[in-house]
């Protein structure tokens, strides 16, 4: 049987590969950081992720509903009042995801954060949650707007919260007094304060349709909004805001604006006595610098209780869609990826072979298999001072009798030969339990405002393991009342033998799974897994 994916729909499906944690250096694959380092640096192009998309260029509007909005200033936005009812003594609060619950209070206003929320849904699963979605886009704001002048390193493994938290974010109309005890609450000092709102409204501005008191509104068709800038280049990340206020010519409602009791950046900004506005003004590198140190804080305020990873770093070699598929004629081809990140010296005539080991831990006759690229196979960045890389592709046939359990990768890039073996117990490539890729179908159909999504797998098991069962097992994604996020739950379907591949020592085995959610669309990560246990 053949199946064709849903043209709607994109699934990723990998072979299931248990990995032992072999110390703090990068092995592959690592469950904890590969997506996330996928969506955080494969922007454009072959295997793009497409979130920092929605904020590139800065001034992008993904989801157009109304002019005189953009989402960087919106996922900022996002990110800082999710964090802002942080207490860091106590160990509570941070980048949670709770703002997708809280978005009926008034310290929450405008339809930002549930927009926001709708468009990362698209890319939450269980190894990318809600919480580090809501980092990712405030960091792909920054380096979007700043053309890569502020890369905020990245640090992964946010745990979605699964109910509102505290209210606490501050408000305009409050005293300095008050303001500067919410800021003490989040972790930032006085001075601390000064540079942080300072970079939060470099870009975006404040809307009169949802603070009438702030700002006029106004009947134009290109600003809906009603939006007023903070600055002179509200979808630059510079120091525009800090030269104009100590120049005295800002257009920042929360600084001279018409109402007095609203001017909270006025007010924080002269805090210090106005020594930080100043120096902020003075330099845009300054500026910058002291944004990525203020902003990297803030993204990584999280509860006590989590720990993230270490600032995710572009992998130099990483595979990409391993598939085995065992043939009736008592062969497996062994297909797949190697993304490989280009540091500017690679020659015109690069070479990449792959070298597999057998699943007794021989060479493959075959070795070495070439892997080639071409045009299309390249993913860069939308903005400067990220990662390119370019994928090569290759396929090549070994007897079932032989197998496959690891691989190496050579790069021959003009005199430099350099073989990546991860860390020296080589890429795994097991063959007990293998996805049949052409005879495994994701299918979506719209029903009303939900999706029903269908997984149908197909594994190729061999018999000489003699496994009591064999299991697919899914992360079911599960809505929840109260916010547009979802949850997942760990889900277990029997396979059922449907038939033996004489001469092959494998048998084919199938497993379906169906499930209902509220989405606008498919669910890009179902990220499902093969396990068996094994005989008694």
């Amino acid at each position: 049987m053949v199946c064709a994916s849903s043209p709607g729909g994109t699934l990723s499906l990998a072979l299931a590969v248990l990995v032992a944690d072999l110390g703090a250096a990068y092995t592959w694959p690592d469950p904890q950081i590969d997506l996330l380092e996928s969506i955080l640096y494969q922007h454009n192009g072959f295997r793009q992720y497409g979130l920092a998309f929605g904020v590139s260029p800065c001034n992008n509007m993904a989801n157009m509903q109304e002019t005189g909005r953009f989402d960087s200033a919106e996922w900022f936005r996002t990110a800082y009042h999710d964090m802002a009812t942080a207490d860091v003594q106590a160990g509570v609060g941070g980048i949670d995801a709770s703002i997708g619950f809280e978005t009926d209070r008034s310290e929450n206003k405008g339809k930002a954060f549930n927009e926001s929320v709708s468009f990362f849904v698209g890319f939450q699963s269980v190894r990318s949650s809600m919480a580090d979605l809501i980092a990712l886009g405030a960091l792909f704001s920054v380096g979007s707007c700043s053309n890569g002048e502020v890369i905020i390193p990245f640090r992964g493994g946010r745990r979605d919260a699964l109910e509102a938290g505290p209210t606490g974010v501050p408000q305009p109309e409050e005293a300095l007094d008050s303001h500067t005890t919410a800021f003490a609450r989040q972790g930032f000092n006085v001075t601390e304060m000064i540079g942080l709102v300072a970079c939060g409204h470099s870009i975006g501005g404040v809307h009169g349709a949802y603070f009438p008191e702030i700002v006029d509104v106004v009947d134009d068709v290109n600003n809906q909004a009603s939006r007023q800038d903070f600055d002179g280049s509200f979808d630059n990340f510079d120091n525009s805001v800090a030269k104009q206020f100590v120049a005295n010519s800002t257009q920042n409602p929360l600084a001279f604006g018409h109402n007095e009791t609203t001017r909270s950046d006025f007010r924080i900004f002269n805090a210090d006595g106005g020594g930080l506005i100043h120096r902020m003004a003075e330099s845009q590198r300054f500026f910058w610098d002291t944004c990525n140190t203020l902003l990297e804080r803030m993204l990584n305020t999280v509860p006590a209780d989590v720990q993230l990873t270490d600032a995710i770093q572009p992998t130099p070699v990483r595979p990409n869609n391993l598939f085995i598929t065992v043939n009736p004629n008592g062969t497996q081809t062994v297909a797949g990826e190697v993304r490989i990140l280009e540091d500017k010296t690679t020659s015109t005539n690069r070479e990449v072979f792959i070298h597999l080991t057998s699943r007794s831990g021989d060479v493959v006759p075959s070795n070495p298999v070439p892997a080639l690229t071409q045009d299309g196979l390249q993913v860069v960045g939308y903005y400067n001072n990220m990662p390119n890389f370019t994928s090569y592709l290759f396929n090549t046939s070994v007897p079932t009798t032989v197998g496959v359990s690891s691989f190496n990768v050579q790069i021959k890039d003009g005199d430099v030969d350099n073989t990546f073996s991860n860390g020296g117990q080589g890429f795994p490539l097991q063959d007990s339990l293998a996805i049949q890729e052409e005879s495994t179908c994701y299918f979506l159909e719209y029903i009303g405002s939900q999706s029903n999504n269908t997984l149908q797998v197909t594994a190729a098991v061999r018999d000489d393991m003699e496994f009591n069962s064999v299991q697919l097992w899914v992360p079911k994604p599960i809505n929840m009342v109260g916010t547009l996020a979802s949850r997942f739950e760990p889900t277990a379907v029997e396979m059922e033998k449907v038939q033996s591949m004489n001469g092959t020592g494998y048998s084919l085995y199938t497993g379906l799974f169906s499930f209902m959610i509220n989405a606008v669309g498919p669910m890009k990560q179902a990220l499902p897994s093969i396990v068996s246990s094994d005989p008694g």
